[in-house]
């Protein structure tokens, strides 16, 4: 199993990388082909340079040996309809190499943990609807469609419905009172 740390700006190169490779891999198909070969590893290690000398976010890598395999970045639900007891799991992403092999696994047991310890008491995400790799992923995880929860968004000029799941991050008399 890999290592989990937090990540730092010197991964900024490595976590851009994974998230390139995972779009390209795991959304043809589903996004239009030239969005995809758009995507540019600068610019998004840039952004995420910048995003973690800020620590504006709680991201953490999943290392083997030198390499780091995956990311997940989480912190407090940005939907509108959620109070403050509700975490959300932003992004998680594998290198599509290690798909399968419990890297993904890993990474989600950490950030519902790392939620746990900051108060939250459930945890939400959003997945692209047509992203049917990643919904059973998730659903394997415990998360349950939140049914009627959806929003559009347009990625190069076709609009794209991603879905909410939601886990409960304590069960019955497990939750803090």
């Amino acid at each position: 199993m890999p290592t989990i740390r937090s990540a730092t700006p010197v991964d900024a190169r490595a976590i851009a990388t994974i998230h390139v490779a995972a779009w390209q891999a795991a959304y043809r198909g589903i996004v239009p082909d030239e969005y995809l070969r758009s995507l540019s590893i600068d610019g998004r290690a840039s952004a995420w340079q910048q995003n973690l000398l800020a620590a504006d976010s709680s991201t953490w890598v999943a290392q083997e040996s030198d390499a780091i395999v995956g990311w997940t970045s989480v912190g407090p639900s940005r939907d509108a309809d959620a109070d403050t007891s509700a975490g959300e799991i932003w992004a998680v992403y594998v290198a599509p190499a290690c798909w399968g092999k419990g890297v993904g696994r890993s990474l989600c047991v950490h950030a519902e943990q790392h939620l746990r310890t900051e108060g939250f008491i459930a945890v939400s995400l959003w997945v692209l609807k047509d992203n049917e790799r990643a919904v059973k992923f998730y659903q394997s995880n415990g998360f349950v469609l939140d049914i009627g929860a959806t929003k559009y968004i347009d990625r190069g000029g076709k609009t794209l419905s991603e879905v909410r799941f939601r886990k409960p991050l304590f069960a019955g008399a497990n939750r803090p009172s």
